[in-house]
């Protein structure tokens, strides 16, 4: 009998050992700091204050556990300049590791005041999205009277109900409120179907929500062309995915955070629509926060073919209200002998195609006058034939193009060579840039987000350059 005991009180610390061990040795997945949590503001050549901040630790699997957060976790902080900082956080257990990296900003004193000095893009949702702050201002007030302007706040990340008139931000122990509205869905779309029907029988200022993936990437399982004829909001929530075309035919249309999955056209279809992921008919559109991944080039018959992210193309300038920022337009790099491929294009001088109905009555799509500016620093153009290419076939179609963005020489030198004889404006990344030579008359060479340099240009007298350097050429 006591031999029995003692064999079973030795098995029992040998089991809760081995769980020990084996719970020791579980892998990180992720850190983060826990809800609620922020570092800072820090007053100049102070320490971050780790007073009861926590970081939460999520194991693969999904087993949460919450840490102490303390100071050998942080790297890359300076206490002594001012300003906002991106710094480290690094955790590790049992030789597993993981980081994130999150925001602190020092300032000169402590702030004593916040203020929403400029409100957010923005400000009406669907419930069930997330608070967007870009475009967001909020300004630190202190005790001396000084104050700095866009201190980086921290904001809620969980979704927005229909009853919320208010987001609450922070900087610190301050808080301020930024007004928002929040719309109950009038239609939701969990399926292509349902999204289709939505979009027919959605009227003027309705909101449609989008979640979960709709249709597949199949083309003969479910590839759509949804058709918008009404002033309505289309969103998507996180993870969404569509495999389909919009068709935009109508004013005052927004889509927002939607994840388009485009296959693009083949020669037979019935329409070229399908060809790029966003077509609109309209000089009144808000295309925000959306993810645009073009057809891989086995979908498509290259050679008859491509594919575009947005093409725009207006019936009237009156009201011009185009807003096309924070999307990521991915992969649309075709080019054959007549067409190349660009992530965002407008057109003017062209025929209404598709059955398109918005066209104010002209003949021919009009030239427009966008945001330029916006439009080219906030998108996240990757792996594009051309990034934004503005066309005018009303020039012919030699020559179109009134204004090109280019982010590399080749890029440059492609969208010069069709440059409209009567005048375009070229606007370029910020770098350098050799053109190898070529010779141009009638061009306003522009920078974006800082200056460039531009070499092998021999510029005719009626070229001008803004934040452009030429290092050679006349």
């Amino acid at each position: 009998m006591k031999k029995s005991l003692v064999f079973m009180l030795i098995a029992a610390v040998l089991a809760i050992t081995l769980a020990a061990s084996a719970c020791n040795g579980k892998d990180i997945e992720s850190i983060a700091l826990s809800e609620g949590v922020t570092l800072g503001p820090v007053v100049k050549g102070q320490d971050i204050d780790l007073k009861d901040k926590t970081l939460s630790v999520t194991y693969k699997g999904g087993e949460v556990k919450t840490v102490p957060l303390e100071s050998d976790m942080i790297s890359g902080f300076d206490k002594n300049t001012l300003g906002n900082q991106e710094v480290t956080i690094t955790y590790s257990e049992n030789g597993k590791s993981a980081s994130v990296k999150v925001n602190v900003t020092v300032v000169k004193a402590a702030p004593t005041e916040l203020e929403l000095t400029r409100a957010p893009e923005v400000t009406e949702y669907i419930a069930g999205e997330k608070f967007r702050p870009e475009g967001m201002i909020v300004t630190a007030r202190f005790a001396d009277g000084t104050s700095e302007e866009g201190v980086a706040a921290e904001y809620p990340e969980t979704a927005l109900s229909a009853e919320t008139t208010a987001v609450t931000v922070r900087f610190g122990s301050l808080s301020v409120s930024v007004p928002v509205s929040v719309k109950a869905p009038d239609f939701t779309a969990t399926d292509a179907g349902q999204l289709a029907s939505a979009l027919a029988k959605a009227e003027n200022g309705d909101a449609i929500l989008v979640s979960g993936t709709l249709g597949a990437s199949d083309r003969d399982g479910g590839y759509s062309l949804y058709t918008v004829k009404n002033s309505v909001t289309v969103a998507g929530l996180d993870s969404n995915v569509i495999y389909g075309s919009f068709l935009i035919d109508a004013d005052n249309v927004t889509l927002r955070g939607l994840n388009i999955k485009n296959k693009g056209w083949v020669t037979g279809e019935d329409t070229t629509a399908h060809r790029n992921a966003i077509t609109v008919y309209s000089n009144k559109v808000t295309l925000e926060h959306n993810s645009l991944a073009a057809p891989g080039s086995e979908i498509i018959d290259g050679k008859a073919a491509i594919a575009n992210g947005v093409v725009l193309s207006a019936g009237t300038d009156e009201g011009t209200a185009i807003a096309i920022r924070h999307n990521r337009i991915t992969g649309y790099g075709y080019q054959n002998e007549n067409w190349s491929s660009a992530a965002v294009l407008f057109v003017a001088g062209y025929d209404f195609a598709y059955g398109a109905t918005n066209d104010a009555g002209s003949a021919k799509s009009v030239r427009v006058t966008p945001d330029y500016a916006t439009l080219l620093k906030t998108n996240v153009f990757e792996n594009d034939e051309y990034e934004f290419i503005y066309s005018d076939y009303a020039l012919g179609y030699e020559r179109p193009y009134i204004y090109g963005y280019a982010s590399d020489s080749d890029k440059a030198k492609g969208i010069l060579e069709y440059a409209a004889a009567e005048g375009m404006t070229l606007a370029l990344k910020s770098g350098e840039y050799d053109l190898g030579g070529i010779s141009v008359d009638f061009v306003a060479f522009t920078a974006v987000d800082g200056n460039a340099v531009l070499r092998g240009v021999t510029a005719g007298e009626n070229c001008t350059f803004d934040k452009v350097t030429l290092v050679n050429g006349d």
